[in-house]
C-alpha cells in the first residue's frame, strides 16, 4: 500500500509542477493519484472501499508531514496569520486525503465490475 502512495503522490506532485496543466493538476491531482496509486497497491484483500479507506489515510498522513513542515517554514519566516495557515494545512490534509480516497475506491470499483 505505500508504494500505491507514494506513486499517487508523485503523480499529484508532477501535475502540480507542470506549467498551465497546474491550474487543473493541483484540484484533481489527489483523484488521479489515488485512482493510478492503488493499483500499485499490491494488498488485493478486502473491499474495495476498506483498501479505499487505507489509502485515504495513508495518502493524508503523508499530506499532513509535508503540509506541517510548509506551514512551520512559513509560520518563522512571514507575518501571514498563523490561523489561515495551521487551517490551511487542516483544509488541505482533509482534502488531498479524502479525494485521494475517492479516486482509489473508483479504481477499484471500476476494476471489480
Amino acid at each position: 500500500m505505500v508504494k500505491g502512495v507514494m506513486i499517487g503522490f508523485g503523480i499529484m506532485i508532477i501535475l502540480a509542477l507542470i506549467p498551465i496543466v497546474h491550474f487543473v493538476g493541483i484540484p484533481l491531482g489527489p483523484f488521479i493519484g489515488g485512482y493510478y496509486g492503488v493499483t500499485a497497491a499490491s494488498d488485493s484483500q478486502g473491499s474495495p472501499g476498506r483498501k479505499a479507506l487505507i489509502f485515504c489515510l495513508w495518502t493524508g498522513v503523508l499530506m499532513f508531514v509535508v503540509l506541517i513542515i510548509s506551514g512551520t517554514i512559513l509560520t518563522l519566516y512571514t507575518s501571514v496569520m498563523p490561523i489561515l495557515i495551521w487551517g490551511g494545512v487542516w483544509v488541505f490534509t482533509f482534502y488531498y486525503g479524502s479525494m485521494a480516497g475517492l479516486g482509489a475506491w473508483y479504481a477499484e470499483l471500476k476494476a471489480k465490475g
